[in-house]
């Protein structure tokens, strides 16, 4: 009992190993948790940005497709599809479908419509077309085009501190501008009013 008290024993507790590798672990398994629960956030995120490009490009296609005037049902049918597409990630979801040609005359783009479902983004007026000019290919006379425009807004599973910095700017919301011509026909109308007269 005395030896346990002696001198040394400070020295011989310091060279001591037994133990150390449970300490260790001790100290880096919270590391290591925070880091299993990120890579989840990580992979999440990217699931859901995947998932909205290609839900943005089947809804774009489904719209160059239509072989007549496209209905308020149908524009209202396009936001459902979206839902539906996005079901398994559980955000909003918002969509902004515009169709346009370009006027070589006028050096202009010109609004054919400018919808979105529900009311959930501002419709584009002829004068908030002309900005995008560098999103759009490069059209010939009276070419038209189709832009679909949807927005995801994103909550990670586990707060992990990683969105912070994002979250102090405002919400996170993954976006999709896809710019699609008709398939089928010169341009996409609405039904009332229809398409332009003369092009």
């Amino acid at each position: 009992m005395r030896a346990m008290f002696n001198k040394a024993s400070p020295a011989r507790m310091l060279r001591e190993e037994r133990g150390a590798v449970l300490i260790e672990f001790l100290f880096f398994f919270p590391l290591l948790i925070w880091v299993l629960i990120a890579m989840v956030v990580f992979w999440d995120v990217f699931r859901t940005i995947n998932t909205a490009q290609k839900a943005a490009f089947s809804v774009s296609d489904l719209i160059s497709r239509q072989e007549d005037n496209v209905s308020p049902a149908f524009v209202d049918g396009m936001q459902e599809v979206m839902d539906y597409l996005m079901l398994n990630s559980g955000q909003d979801t918002r969509l902004r479908i515009t169709s346009l040609y370009y006027d070589e005359d006028q050096d202009k783009y010109v609004r054919i419509f400018s919808v979105s479902p529900g009311g959930k983004m501002d419709p584009y007026e002829e004068a908030d077309l002309q900005p995008l000019e560098d999103r759009i290919p490069v059209m010939n006379n009276k070419d038209s085009v189709v832009i679909v425009e949807t927005a995801v807004d994103y909550t990670p599973p586990f707060d992990t501190g990683i969105f912070n910095f994002v979250r102090a700017r405002g919400p996170q919301v993954f976006t999709e501008f896809v710019v699609t011509q008709p398939r089928f026909r010169k341009m996409i109308c609405l039904q009332n009013p229809g398409c332009p007269v003369g092009i």
